[in-house]
This record gives structure tokens, C-alpha cells and sequence, in this order.
């Protein structure tokens, strides 16, 4: 199989690197077998998220994306927001 993609940006030149990172997420979440969206990375990186976090929060949750502890940060977040 050979796959050629074109990525135009219009927005910004920053938001070249954004969309990467984004792909970098998705491959994160592919190679892991996760399906749906990426709570942690479409709050991160994305314009309008399904679920809405501040930015540090949502940074929280795509670096403990990366490591494999997502699930925990969001318990964490969702409790400290309850106080």
C-alpha cells in the first residue's frame, strides 16, 4: 500500500506544528488499539473539543497521554474539580 499526503495550513505557521503533534497523538492512539477521540490530545490540541479542559489541564492529560497514564490524570482532574 503507498499513501501520499498534502497538509495545508492556513491558519498560521504554528499551526503546521500543532497538526503534527495532533498525528503524533493519533499514531499514539492507534498503535494502542484506542478507538473514539483522544480526551487528552483533543483538548490539547484542538479548536473545539469534545469535552472542554483549561490549557494546563489539557497539557496534563497529553503528556500523561504519551506515558500511558491518561486515565488516571482525568480521575484526578475530575475529582479535584468536584471539591
Amino acid at each position: 500500500m503507498n499513501i501520499e499526503m498534502r497538509l495545508s495550513v492556513e491558519d498560521s505557521p504554528n499551526s503546521a506544528g500543532v497538526v503534527i503533534d495532533a498525528l503524533r497523538a493519533v499514531k499514539i492512539g492507534l498503535d494502542r488499539k484506542i478507538g473514539g477521540f483522544l480526551e487528552g490530545p483533543s483538548a490539547y490540541f484542538m479548536k473545539h473539543p469534545p469535552i472542554q479542559y483549561s490549557d494546563e489541564q489539557a497539557m496534563q492529560m497529553v503528556e500523561a497521554f504519551i506515558v500511558g497514564k491518561e486515565k488516571a490524570v482525568v480521575k484526578e482532574l475530575a475529582r479535584e474539580s468536584k471539591l
